[in-house]
């Protein structure tokens, strides 16, 4: 009888999940964000274009990072690129290691 209980209140508690996430991503699709989003890509990348152009009538050097937005966003903070220098030498060890370890092996075989 517990387990019944149990699976109910889980289906009614997914069921609520859902339904507030269909709500949420009704709201946003009424409201308009996700094309708001768009049209502002779209401009910053017919601005781009613009001065693109302008710079090429100008006669100037063009590079492609000086026109693309970049949306990645850096979000290591020093204990993360400490941990990750750490760990990429602890990976050198390691392999050093071990190819030192097959030359070995290797020179067994040979011989």
């Amino acid at each position: 009888m517990v387990r019944k209980v149990d699976r109910k209140k889980l289906f009614k508690g997914l069921f609520v999940i859902a339904f507030i996430s269909f709500l949420i991503s009704y709201i946003i699709e009424v409201s308009g964000y996700y094309e708001y989003n768009l049209q502002n890509r779209t401009i910053l990348t017919s601005e781009a274009m613009k001065r693109f152009e302008s710079d090429i009538n100008e006669g100037k050097d063009v590079l492609l990072e000086d026109y693309v937005v970049s949306e990645t966003k850096d979000y290591s903070t020093s204990l993360t690129r400490g941990t990750n220098r750490v760990s990429m030498g602890v990976n050198r060890a390691l392999k050093k290691g071990i190819e030192g370890v097959f030359k070995i092996f290797g020179s067994f075989v040979s011989n």
